[in-house]
């Protein structure tokens, strides 16, 4: 617990925030809100520590928080979802924390209780929500990947959140135009899409380099692509789905190619636009 609280960083607008609410008389609330983003990203944390991952840090953000992995989407499924969900998990914990404080300590009021409930379950919704780079978000990307590609999972995954938040943004100005807190974490919400949109072919070479480090670790089920050999090789890797091991038959003759050729020969040239017939006869 000590090493992941040393991975702690704070963004230096959460600071802002801090300075705001105590000016405005808030800072109670904003205590409380500190300590339930806090055990929400050290559940993050916590299970990605206990599945071996890799992780980067947890910074702390004006409007949250978010626990940094070096992992690029090649963890299997129930690791994945199990790190996704022990976040927001931890609101169900302070909850039934608070319900039993308010009956045992004399210093936790029902106001106290009641405000804490309500942060808690507000947070732990506005989180599920199908935007990125929320956990709802996330989780989102890993269902999407259950049906699609990996590389198209990425790009259906923020059309998709992107469409929902224009739908939120629609709402907001309908019913409440004026709440400007609210605006300011769409704007936020919307810069993130755009920097992840942006870097979606970082984030796939990043899946491709750690699937070709990573190939003989795991056991993967096998499905097998029928290609054409004219097929270009940067066009037969985005057919890689996550957590499956992919085997290339190319249509006109039959021949098989492993993903792991494939990768290998891409790292190795860069001759990504390259035919995938080509390799058959190498």
């Amino acid at each position: 617990m000590i090493n992941l609280l040393l991975l702690v960083r704070v963004h230096p607008l959460f600071w802002f925030v801090v300075a705001l609410g105590i000016a405005t008389g808030y800072f109670r609330e904003l205590l409380m809100l500190f300590v339930i983003v806090c055990f929400h990203e050290l559940g993050h944390a916590v299970a990605a520590k206990y599945f071996g991952w890799r992780l980067r840090k947890i910074e702390l953000l004006p409007f949250g928080g978010v626990a940094e992995t070096e992992e690029y989407g090649n963890r299997p499924y129930r690791e994945e979802l199990i790190v996704i969900l022990a976040g927001p998990f931890q609101h169900l914990i302070l909850m039934a924390f608070s319900w039993i404080a308010v009956s045992l300590f004399p210093f936790w009021t029902t106001s106290d209780h009641e405000a804490f409930l309500f942060h808690n379950s507000a947070l732990l919704f506005f989180n599920l929500l199908p935007l990125w780079p929320l956990d709802g978000g996330k989780l989102l990307q890993l269902i999407t990947c259950k049906f699609l590609p990996f590389r198209e999972a990425q790009t259906w995954t923020l059309r998709f959140s992107f469409g929902f938040l224009m739908i939120v943004a629609l709402i907001t100005a309908l019913f409440y135009p004026m709440h400007l807190q609210w605006w300011v974490i769409l704007v936020f919400l919307s810069v993130c899409h755009y920097l992840e949109w942006r870097q979606q072919p970082y984030g796939f070479l990043r899946f491709l380099l750690e699937r070709r480090l990573l190939a003989n670790q795991r056991e993967k089920k096998n499905i097998l692509i029928h290609v054409s050999s004219k097929e270009s090789i940067h066009a037969a890797l985005r057919r890689l789905h996550k957590d499956k091991q992919t085997v290339y038959k190319i249509k006109e003759t039959g021949h098989l190619i492993e993903e792991r050729d494939l990768l290998d020969h891409w790292f190795q040239t860069r001759e990504s636009h390259v035919s995938i017939g080509t390799l058959a006869h190498l």
